[in-house]
């Protein structure tokens, strides 16, 4: 059963009646959106219920999406500096000499 609004007394009214609402349903029936709202808020969760939504307070990290790891060797990052930036720039925006005239 879910806490009564009295038990939050650091939330306000609206969240306190989202936060239950949420606990109604299923997990199953969770969505993106209800379980970031739980993650939020899982210092208001009794003991119990951050067993039951272990699964959703604490991802699998498979399912996390992490970006690759690169080695320090793997085509280490191209720094350019500001001067180099214009000196290039200009470069490129030099007239080109066309010999046949055209």
């Amino acid at each position: 059963m879910a806490k009564t609004p009295t038990e939050y007394p650091n939330m306000d009214a609206t969240s306190q009646k989202v936060f239950d609402e949420i606990l109604k349903k299923r997990i199953s029936e969770l969505t993106v959106d209800d379980k970031a709202f739980l993650r939020a808020r899982r210092s208001y969760l009794k003991e119990s219920q951050l067993k039951e939504y272990d699964e959703v307070l604490n991802p699998p990290e498979s399912k996390v999406k992490a970006a690759p790891a690169q080695e320090e060797t793997d085509n280490p990052p191209v720094y350019v500096s500001k001067k180099d930036q214009k000196d290039q720039t200009s470069e490129q925006s030099e007239p080109v000499n066309n010999e046949n005239g055209a």
